[in-house]
């Protein structure tokens, strides 16, 4: 069974689910940002400017940027949501990414909770992801309180080149470990104020290159996340994982508790797993090659 459409049978585009322009605190306009995109060959990207009641670096409307689709590139209508009541930040500001939004959507009051904001987004429509876990310290309960939402951010390139605290794994990990079946994107947050473009991106298997057939794909996990690993094939056969991808170091097979298996070496572009006694309900890949760059599934329930 193929967990992943075959990259050499099937289209895949890639897209930013994450980035900013000077809608709200980026330092392009959104014609500027879908250049620069197009430029590095991406297929769509995301305006997910901050919407919040604070105009020093927010707005309170979402940002209709139809107009700038082409042929060969779309824009998907987002926002980066805020809330009050997240723990260990100064001004106590959850960030919740929703692509797909309708325009019409409203801003938090200062009433709503972060969960009722997932819940709001998720009824409009919108695909929904846990922004930047590790930048912000989230807390084991506050994750568990958005485990409806779409996914987690498995990586975010802004916050590991500010801060190297860029990575949600341990988040992902826990939330998973509770049972709660969430995927993972990768995304750059972007806001051209530094080289934060193109680090962190999604390779997504839709039908075609528009808004709703990106936005079902997501929704239904049918993409991989990478920062330069590629996945071109990945499937299960008999409780035997199979995985084919670009020259890498490490394949890893990630499970409950500290569960794990891996493949090691030099130019590995095929790896293969038995999984029958693998004592985990679930598993996903995380992948490494010798520069640094990475590629993660999407989590397989057993």
């Amino acid at each position: 069974m193929d967990l992943l459409p075959s990259k050499n049978k099937h289209k895949y585009f890639k897209g930013n689910l994450h980035g900013h322009s000077n809608h709200s605190d980026g330092a392009l306009n959104p014609q500027e940002v879908v250049n620069k995109y197009k430029e590095i060959g991406y297929d769509f990207t995301c305006l997910s400017d901050h919407l919040w009641k604070d105009t020093k670096f927010a707005a309170e409307t979402v940002l209709q940027t139809k107009h700038l689709n082409q042929k060969d590139f779309i824009t998907i209508p987002s926002a980066e949501l805020h809330c009050l009541g997240k723990k260990y930040v100064k001004d106590e500001l959850w960030h919740i990414v929703a692509n797909g939004l309708p325009l019409d959507f409203k801003c938090a009051d200062e009433k709503e909770t972060a969960p009722r904001l997932v819940q709001r987004a998720i009824q409009a429509g919108a695909f929904v992801t846990i922004a930047h876990p590790e930048w912000y310290s989230l807390t084991f309960d506050e994750c568990l309180s958005l485990s409806h939402a779409h996914g987690i951010e498995i990586y975010n390139h802004s916050c590991h080149i500010e801060a190297q605290r860029g990575f949600g794994t341990a988040a992902a990990d826990y939330l998973l470990q509770e049972n709660n079946r969430i995927f993972l994107t990768a995304t750059d947050d972007s806001h051209f104020k530094m080289q934060d473009s193109g680090g962190g991106w999604v390779m997504v298997a839709a039908d075609k290159l528009s808004e709703r057939s990106i936005l079902n794909a997501l929704k239904n996990g049918q993409y991989y996340s990478s920062t330069g690993v590629e996945i071109f094939d990945f499937k299960i056969d008999n409780y035997k994982v199979n995985i084919q991808c670009s020259p890498s170091n490490q394949v890893c097979i990630v499970g409950q508790g500290a569960k794990s298996m891996s493949q090691n070496g030099k130019n590995i572009t095929q790896a293969e797993f038995d999984l029958k006694k693998y004592p985990s309900d679930w598993f996903r890949v995380s992948i490494a090659n010798d520069f640094g760059d990475f590629a993660w599934t999407n989590p397989v329930w057993l």
